[in-house]
C-alpha cells in the first residue's frame, strides 16, 4: 500500500512540475472520487473519476484511479481502457509503475475471457500484457495455454491450418511444452500433413519428451492414426 502511494504520489509531483493545470471542476469530482476510493466505496468513486477524466481527458491520476476502482471491483475488462489512457499520458519516469495495474487488468480480463471459452480474446489482451512486459512469465504461461486452448478448438471446428499456426506460436514461447508439441503433431495429422507430424513427433520425442510415459503419447498419436 505504501509502494502504490508513493507511486501515485510521484507522479502527481511530475505532473504539477509539467505544468499540468487541472480544469477545477475536474479537481473537484476528481477529490471526491478519492474520498469514496479511500473508504472502498469503488462502485460509488468509479462515476467520479469517469466525470473528472471526461472534464479533463489530460488528467492522468483520473484515469489511474478510475482504472484502480474497477480492478477492486474485479471489473477486469472495464479498467483496461482508462488504464491504457493513462499508462499513454504518464511521464517516462513513471511509466513502468503504471504498467502494473494495466498489467493487472489485462491478466485478469485473459483470464475472465478464458473461463469463458472466448480464447481469441484471451489470446488478444495476453499478447497486449506481453508487449508491456515480455519478461513477465505469468504473462507466457497464460498465453500459451490461451494459445493451445484456441487451437484444440479450431481442431474440433476442422480448422487446421490455423490450429497449425496456433500450436507453432505457442512453441516459439514455450519450446519445451509437451501439449503444444502434441497439438502441432493433431493438427498435422488432421490437415494431412503427415510428413509434418512425424518431424514434430521425432522432435518431440528426442529433445522434448523425458519419460516413457511421455515418449509413448507421441507413438500412441502415430499409430492410431
Amino acid at each position: 500500500m505504501r509502494k502504490e502511494l508513493f507511486i501515485i504520489s510521484l507522479i502527481l509531483i511530475l505532473c504539477s512540475c509539467a505544468g499540468l493545470l487541472i480544469n477545477r471542476e475536474a479537481r473537484d469530482e476528481y477529490e471526491q472520487g478519492m474520498v469514496l476510493f479511500n473508504q472502498g466505496r469503488y462502485e460509488e468513486a468509479v462515476p467520479r473519476f469517469q466525470k473528472a477524466s471526461e472534464i479533463e481527458p489530460g488528467y492522468t491520476e483520473a484515469f489511474i484511479f478510475l482504472g484502480r476502482s474497477y480492478l477492486n471491483l474485479g471489473k477486469w475488462t472495464e479498467a483496461i481502457a482508462p488504464l491504457r489512457t493513462a499508462y499513454r499520458l504518464s511521464p517516462e519516469d513513471t511509466k513502468k509503475e503504471v504498467v502494473n495495474f494495466l498489467l493487472d487488468a489485462l491478466i485478469g480480463g485473459a483470464l475472465s475471457e478464458f473461463k469463458k471459452e472466448n480464447y481469441l480474446s484471451s489470446i488478444s489482451y495476453l499478447k497486449e500484457a506481453l508487449g508491456a512486459d515480455p519478461a513477465s512469465d505469468t504473462v507466457k504461461n497464460e498465453l500459451v495455454k490461451s494459445l493451445i486452448a484456441f487451437g484444440g478448438e479450431l481442431l474440433s471446428e476442422g480448422n487446421a491450418g490455423k490450429a497449425v499456426s496456433m500450436f507453432k506460436e505457442a512453441i516459439e514461447i514455450a519450446p519445451k511444452n509437451l501439449d503444444a508439441y502434441l497439438g502441432l503433431a493433431r493438427a498435422f495429422i488432421k490437415d494431412g500433413d503427415y510428413a509434418g507430424a512425424m518431424d514434430v513427433v521425432y522432435d518431440a520425442v528426442k529433445r522434448i519428451a523425458t519419460t516413457d510415459e511421455e515418449r509413448s503419447a507421441f507413438w500412441d498419436l502415430i499409430r492410431e492414426n
